[in-house]
């Protein structure tokens, strides 16, 4: 709905291209950030603390073997130095932290949120670092490992010490960096529906590229995770929460981004429209078979 709405506000010219920029260059700067640092404010106990390991040891290993996944299928994928980067993020980066917080409370139940967020810590820090670098290569020029110096990564870094530290934030310093963090998702949606008004209609599902990575990114990654992952995981919770945060789709935080290294957001909006789309069927399918 938030994405129509976006599309409306387009084509009536509320929010033209200066207007978007902007709102993108507000979440990537500020509220971002605010909800990176607000998400990885976890305590920690001596049972939690063998949850975070191993959670972390199988979001690590998921991002390592996406990357490497992203390079092989992007080889031999036709595209543009520009497009190479955005379809390489959309393959690696779901967003597991503002559909993937929702969507596991609804499945898995209140219990799997701390599952949820510990899966984002390496989102935060590498979303950052890896999918800056992915985006920005396609860009004209010599890479300048300067863009990589951004408050989302100031941030992630920032957040991960804090949270390695065990330290808690005074709860009104929280409450306010997730009340700015939690504009994120409706912010970032008008900015896709707005981004795809300025296409014809006919591709605003983008072409067979797009579909190839929609599939790889809400069936064959998650299954193959599932696979991999089930002989060697006791903890159901885990493992469920693991499969079902690789299944959702591409991460908006690729429109925002292409939108401020000013690659193609355009391509970004169609991966996220389409992929968003076809969870509203991937998901409960795969989590009824797996």
């Amino acid at each position: 709905m938030i994405i129509g709405i976006g599309y409306i506000a387009q084509k009536i010219n509320i929010l033209n291209h200066d207007r978007v920029y902007l709102i993108s260059r507000i979440l990537v700067n500020i509220a971002i950030p605010a909800i990176t640092i607000s998400s990885m404010q976890v305590p920690h106990t001596p049972a939690t603390m063998s949850i975070v390991d191993n959670m972390l040891l199988v979001a690590g290993g998921y991002y390592i073997a996406a990357f490497l996944v992203s390079i092989l299928i992007c080889h031999f994928l036709p595209s543009t130095p520009a497009e190479k980067g955005v379809y390489q993020f959309m393959l690696v980066f779901p967003n597991t932290m503002f559909m993937g917080l929702p969507v596991a409370s609804a499945v898995l139940g209140p219990n799997s949120l701390f599952y949820v967020i510990l899966f984002n810590l390496p989102f935060n820090l590498l979303v950052f670092t890896m999918g800056v670098w992915l985006l920005a290569q396609g860009r004209p020029g010599k890479f300048d490992l300067k863009v990589m110096l951004s408050p989302g990564l100031v941030a992630s870094v920032l957040g991960l010490a804090l949270f390695l530290a065990g330290y808690m934030l005074p709860t009104i310093v929280n409450q306010g960096l997730d009340l700015i963090g939690s504009t994120t998702t409706p912010l970032a949606m008008l900015v896709v529906g707005a981004l795809l008004a300025t296409l014809p209609v006919s591709q605003l599902a983008g072409d067979w590229r797009v579909k190839l990575i929609a599939g790889f990114r809400l069936v064959i990654f998650p299954v193959i995770a599932f696979i991999v992952l089930s002989p060697f995981i006791a903890d159901k919770l885990l493992l469920g929460v693991a499969v079902l945060l690789i299944a959702m789709p591409v991460a908006s935080n690729s429109v925002l981004l292409s939108e401020e290294y000013k690659v193609d957001s355009t391509l970004a909006s169609q991966g996220v429209f389409l992929s968003t789309v076809l969870c509203l069927a991937t998901i409960p399918i795969l989590m009824y078979l797996l």
